[in-house]
């Protein structure tokens, strides 16, 4: 292959590339200056969880994972891998997490993670997003828990009998 084809192929990789990013102008700090913002993410249309939104891209690292349900209650700790920016897929929880009927409570940053608490009904649900691997960039941790007390299927409170 020539050097012309080279250079060919690699303008065109170039322009491809520089097309999919949105644009914006930051004038809050005085001076405008051009700023790259990442496209907002897509919720995939069957997460494992299906109330806890998952943005397409991720995945469900099943080896670091696990989820079970017991006496109408459940336990979630799931961790999903991806490539999108932290602070992206925590917007990406605090648009979707309501369409699920879920309320944010806490949103807090420290020392690089991001800990978004959501509440619904007798449940709350931790999203930590956390800077990942070089293949994954991104990890989002995801811890859902009932609180309350335990009822037995005949409506009697558990160890109170």
């Amino acid at each position: 292959m020539s050097i012309k084809w080279i250079v060919v192929v690699l303008s065109a990789m170039m322009w491809a590339c520089g097309c999919t990013k949105t644009e914006t102008i930051d004038a809050s700090s005085g001076a405008p200056r051009q700023m790259n913002a990442a496209p907002d993410l897509v919720a995939q249309s069957r997460p494992p969880i299906p109330d806890v939104p998952m943005p397409v891209g991720f995945e469900l690292d099943q080896g670091k994972s696990r989820n079970f349900a017991a006496a109408g209650q459940r336990y979630v700790d799931h961790l999903y891998k991806g490539g999108s920016d932290k602070y992206a897929v925590a917007r990406f929880y605090k648009r979707q997490m309501p369409v699920s009927r879920w309320t944010l409570v806490t949103d807090m940053f420290a020392q690089g993670n991001i800990t978004l608490d959501f509440e619904k009904q007798t449940e709350r649900c931790r999203i930590t997003v956390y800077d990942g691997s070089l293949l994954h960039p991104t990890k989002v941790k995801v811890q859902l828990w009932s609180f309350g007390k335990v009822t037995t299927p005949s409506g009697s409170v558990e160890g109170n009998q």
